[in-house]
């Protein structure tokens, strides 16, 4: 009895990831049959246009990633530590610094187009076809840095179903206006980026109803009030996951000219529908590492290490899952993939089946690091985030593909992805062990599990019931008093918890099923951590309204030396200390 159940985690999950994972099917699925469309109307070559694009979007991702991603983690840490104003100067610094980078990449990439065209290709016929693509897509491109990146902050404020319903939406204009604009409208490549552009400008307008929502937390403040440094911590902590994406670019430059050098447009063409499937994938390991960031860096930060483990474990079930089947549907039916990209001439398929079967082999690893790159991040060790990222994203794939093609040619280039996930995988390894003995105990193992160490706790789950309230009290007290804790102490430390407790199930009778409580006995204080799923409700800052009213909280407040609430990725924490010193 009274044990942990993670019920409200799992909830929590649950509740996070069906619309991160939706809203990752909507980008993802948007980009495949985008290509889809290209390929099976304009022909191959535009796929391989697609290609040469493909660096110029994962740079974009990568803006937004660093300022939506970071800005949202620190805000919602800010928010675990009691600091409101914090949190809403991250969210102000980030929503401006997505607004002035939209359209500054706008502008240069509209100015310096000549001089990009020269560093992706110098095909004529593809120079043409990425000059039509981008020169539409520079024009739209701040209304998608604003969208994606204010995303995360709303997914981060408890609102994930509209951050969904804004990509979905613009998703689906996309996909209709590809249609309208190359079947009916008979455009060329330069329809598919305008139906893109179109779909995240209504987004834009949908999303845009946050701002007027009552149930936000997050507001806007004078920049004036701004610390300025802070944009600076939304960088740092964001760039190693964003990072990806700058790597990606990176790499698809330099593996797309040892493609053309070793295979040329059949092994560009088969690459660029490994590459686009990857959009797939993909949805699956974003939805499941953006789900798990926020509910891990939360949980991390309150020090509740088996709320951490529980999550993280689900979250690597899915995405291995997710990489062995993808695995075995890419070696069992790589014709039919490329047949489906509109592919059909002898030699591409010859091509394109050999690239894919040696490519899916790297899925599966793909799948653990990439978790790794956002889990490292949630838990505070952005060095090895940033490790994970640059090792994965660019140094191993690009040396190996390197060496091994002067040695292998096109089979060594398709290779080096999955020997790239080996040595990344080695490198977390190593990393990790370093960071364990460094941490003297606090983290271990491969994924640097924290530790309570010497200190005592008890973490429990208890039913929406006034007996379990008054059991847990009792509980309490005992596991106090054996481990050393003062009579007296222990008394009070049962009074507030039951209290609590008490006042959680009164206050929302039939809205929560559980609800955790960790204490944790320190050498100078105890402190006894709540989470609910209840109706928003501040007991640190409670008065009765009248006379007799909630008599149970202002018990609590007479016991304890603080009380300590802020509503978290909407649950209810509250945190109660009890100082020993003075208590005795």
């Amino acid at each position: 009895m009274y044990e942990r159940n993670y019920q409200l985690v799992r909830a929590k999950f649950r509740e996070f990831f069906l619309p991160t994972l939706l809203m990752s099917m909507a980008i993802n699925i948007s980009t495949f049959v985008d290509t889809l469309i290209v390929g099976n109307t304009l022909g191959p070559v535009n796929v391989s246009a697609m290609a040469l694009v493909a660096p110029i979007i994962t740079f974009i991702n990568l803006i937004y990633w660093m300022i939506g991603l970071g800005g949202s983690l620190l805000s919602a840490v800010a928010k675990a530590e009691r600091d409101q104003e914090k949190s809403d100067m991250y969210f102000t610094l980030s929503v401006v610094i997505l607004i002035l980078m939209g359209v500054c990449f706008s502008a240069l990439g509209l100015i310096f187009m000549d001089n990009l065209l020269a560093t992706l290709t110098n095909n004529p016929q593809l120079a043409y076809l990425v000059e039509r693509f981008l020169g539409v897509y520079f024009i739209g491109s701040p209304f998608l840095f604003f969208m994606m990146g204010i995303a995360y902050f709303i997914r981060a404020d408890g609102l994930p179903r509209l951050s969904f319903y804004a990509l979905l939406i613009s998703n689906v204009v996309n996909l209709a206006l590809d249609l309208f604009y190359i079947l009916v409208l008979g455009m060329d490549i330069q329809g598919a980026a305008l139906a893109t552009i179109s779909g995240y400008t209504v987004g834009t307008l949908f999303i845009l109803q946050y701002f007027f929502r009552k149930e936000r937390t997050l507001h806007f403040i004078s920049l004036f009030r701004c610390k300025l440094s802070l944009a600076w911590d939304v960088m740092k902590l964001g760039f190693p996951p964003a990072s990806m994406q700058l790597f990606l670019t990176v790499k698809l430059l330099f593996i797309n000219t040892l493609i053309l050098l070793y295979a040329g447009k059949p092994g560009l063409t088969g690459f660029s529908v490994f590459y686009y499937s990857l959009y797939i994938i993909y949805m699956f390991l974003i939805g499941t590492s953006q789900t798990m960031s926020p509910i891990v860096s939360i949980y991390f930060q309150e020090r509740d290490y088996q709320s951490v483990w529980y999550t993280l474990k689900t979250s690597l079930k899915i995405v291995l899952l997710t990489g062995v089947v993808f695995t075995v549907v890419l070696l069992a039916f790589p014709t039919f993939l490329l047949q489906i990209f509109g592919v059909s001439n002898p030699v591409d398929l010859a091509v394109g089946v050999n690239a894919l079967r040696i490519l899916a082999l790297s899925i599966t690893g793909t799948a653990v690091t990439f978790l790794m790159l956002f889990y490292t991040q949630a838990i505070k060790q952005e060095k090895l985030s940033f490790l994970i990222s640059i090792s994965e994203g660019l140094i191993l794939p690009v040396a190996l593909a390197y060496i091994l093609s002067g040695v292998m040619g096109i089979n060594g280039v398709w290779l080096s992805f999955f020997l790239a996930e080996v040595g990344a995988i080695i490198l977390i390894y190593l990393a990790s062990r370093i960071i364990s003995r460094k941490s003297e105990g606090e983290l271990s193992g491969f994924f640097l599990r924290g530790s309570y160490q010497d200190v005592p706790v008890l973490d429990v789950s208890i039913k929406n019931s006034l007996d379990d309230a008054v059991g847990l009290s009792e509980k309490l007290i005992d596991f106090a008093q054996e481990n050393g804790v003062e009579p007296q102490v222990a008394v009070r430390m049962g009074l507030a918890v039951e209290e609590m407790a008490v006042n959680i199930i009164n206050y929302n009778p039939e809205k929560i099923e559980y609800m955790d409580i960790l204490t944790k006995i320190e050498k100078d204080r105890i402190t006894i951590a709540f989470k609910d799923s209840g109706t928003e409700f501040d007991p640190s800052t409670y008065t009765p309204e009248e006379e007799g009213s909630f008599e149970s909280m202002e018990v609590l407040q007479k016991i304890a030396h603080d009380i300590s609430y802020a509503r978290l990725i909407g649950l209810n924490s509250t945190v109660i200390t009890i100082n020993r010193e003075n208590c005795k």
